[in-house]
């Protein structure tokens, strides 16, 4: 794509692509589609989890034994091993992780029939732990929460005790930045839309979560941008003041020798519903455009491949935001804009 004349403001030298559809697009093939992480990125959630349908055991769940009409034989509260297993009467060690309470009981009965005739073990769960998700950033209380119930994004939320809040002169206000929020699902972005959900009250965006979810609770206070994909130095940056695409590349160390420099994606607002702009980032430092004023939370990623649509790169774009983001909460640092070292947050 040919580079367009040098204008006055930014609208008159990005080049401008289609919009991104709600859905992500997938690449059809080419170089595209070496761009693109291996499966889907964005997950839809389904209204019943698997696993409240089938519940599996795991490390921690806490179970009671009994065998039919042999009171003397019963034992209670007996926990599944860190190891995955567990151990009845002579039945030591057999593997319960990931079985069903029947599955578990075939095994043991099959264990104790070496031991004794007809015998049939009953099992009832004592208390459920294995299950779990967890809620980083902007909650007053953050960590790991057992999931042994049916358990919906918002009251994860209030498991939590809800959104931190802050004063300015007297006024409450939520720290939470819901457009860069966001709901994990084995490294790929759950498909809700935080925004809608909290502040639209659109509920059909109040996803049941599944075990290891994680949700992510950006801050609205930081003044930062990101630069992520082909940088030397890529991360979430302070933005003290004013800066431009080509500024903030270098302060990120400058292109690593893979990168793409031709277009370099800009993403902007809601990671819901981004817009993104492709940037040609070598005419820029070549001077044959003039330079892209960023705002704050403006994401810059830098591909290593060539893509003729944004959203060809988009995914492989949001799941490096989503990466880096939880790292660097759970790290509590960042890498300022200037100056050297690391401050915290």
């Amino acid at each position: 794509m040919r580079a367009v004349p040098t204008g006055q403001k930014p609208s008159d030298y990005w080049f401008e692509l289609e919009d991104v559809p709600t859905a992500w697009a997938r690449p059809v093939g080419g170089a595209a589609a070496a761009a693109k992480p291996a499966g889907e990125v964005r997950i839809t959630p389904v209204k019943t989890p698997a696993w409240q349908t089938r519940y599996t055991l795991g490390p921690g769940d806490t179970l009671n034994f009994s065998v039919y009409d042999r009171a003397d034989l019963a034992r209670e509260n007996v926990q599944i091993a860190p190891d995955g297993t567990v151990s009845y009467l002579q039945a030591v060690a057999v593997r319960a992780q990931g079985l069903t309470l029947d599955q578990l009981r075939v095994r043991l009965e099959e264990e104790l029939s070496k031991y004794q005739k007809n015998v049939k073990v009953i099992i009832t769960p004592s208390a459920v732990a294995s299950k779990s998700f967890a809620i980083i950033g902007r909650v007053k209380k953050p960590g790991s929460y057992t999931l042994d119930r049916p358990t919906s994004v918002l009251e994860a939320i209030a498991l939590a005790e809800g959104i931190q809040v802050g004063t300015v002169r007297s006024s409450a206000f939520e720290m939470a930045d819901f457009e860069r929020s966001f709901v994990a699902r084995k490294g790929r972005k759950l498909n809700v839309d935080l925004a809608r959900l909290y502040y639209e009250g659109d509920f059909s965006q109040n996803a049941y979560l599944e075990p290891d979810d994680y949700l992510y609770m950006a801050s609205s206070l930081e003044n930062e941008i990101y630069v992520l994909g082909e940088v030397r130095e890529p991360g979430r940056r302070k933005m003290p003041v004013k800066l431009t695409l080509a500024r903030a590349i270098a302060e990120a160390g400058g292109f690593t020798d893979a990168a793409y420099q031709v277009k370099v994606l800009l993403i902007r607002g809601s990671i819901h519903e981004p817009v993104t702009r492709v940037v040609n980032a070598r005419d820029i430092l070549e001077g044959r455009l003039a330079d892209v004023p960023l705002e704050n939370r403006d994401i810059i990623f830098v591909n290593r491949s060539p893509f003729e649509l944004a959203e060809r790169v988009l995914d492989t774009a949001v799941v490096t935001f989503m990466q880096t983001v939880t790292a660097e909460v759970m790290n509590q640092d960042y890498n300022p804009i200037f100056g050297g070292g690391t401050t915290e947050e």
